[in-house]
């Protein structure tokens, strides 16, 4: 009975025009660039370590608990350039935060694309794929910071700077997000049942 409700109301979510997910991925949008221009403000601030790597735990609440909402491929990705824009009015902005930006939402947008079915289905899933999608989010920026952007200390440290973010602030962003993650997930089915849904004919 249980599994016929829960196919009603994904039949039920289908319906959702693509202007009405569109609306919806701006507005997530908007509280995902939200988090990026104020949170490391706030965190600097509060003189927390690794502020990349809390900052990366919440915003896998905000990214997964969109996908649960309003999903179709690319939506994260859309999200993550609406983030990034905003971002650059921080006070304390620099280029390849808005790289790292983009990276986490076009990573977690791929990985939930293929995994949908089992990252929303299990629980273990879930927390397996948490440190897998910061590892390669974190190493593709790592290596483009050090190779490509060069901005401070990356354009010096090299390899070893690489080695060292990958044992260090990414260490900490899997820790957190393998918490945040399943906060994102039952977010984002709660707030399924504010969004208004259309039945297919």
């Amino acid at each position: 009975m249980q599994d016929d409700k829960d196919t009603g109301a994904e039949a039920s979510r289908q319906g959702l025009r693509w202007y009405e997910k569109l609306l919806l991925v701006l507005l997530f949008g908007a509280v995902f660039g939200m988090l990026e221009l104020f949170g490391r403000d706030a965190l600097r601030a509060a003189g927390v370590e690794h502020k990349s790597a809390l900052l990366y735990g919440i915003g896998i609440i905000i990214l997964y608990a969109s996908k649960r909402v309003a999903h179709f491929p690319g939506s994260v990705a859309v999200m993550a350039l609406i983030a990034g824009v905003i971002k650059t009015a921080s006070s304390h902005f620099y280029p390849c935060q808005v790289a790292a930006v983009m990276i986490n939402g076009v990573v977690f947008d791929i990985f939930y694309s293929t995994f949908k079915g089992r990252l929303d289905s299990s629980l273990l899933y879930r927390t397996i794929a948490a440190p897998v999608i910061v590892y390669v989010s974190y190493a593709a920026f790592a290596i483009l910071a050090a190779f490509v952007l060069r901005e401070g200390s990356w354009g010096t440290d090299g390899w070893a700077g690489v080695r060292s973010y990958l044992f260090t602030s990414a260490i900490s962003a899997s820790l957190y997000s393998i918490v945040t993650i399943h906060i994102g997930y039952y977010l984002g089915n709660a707030l399924r049942l504010l969004v208004p849904v259309r039945r297919l004919a």
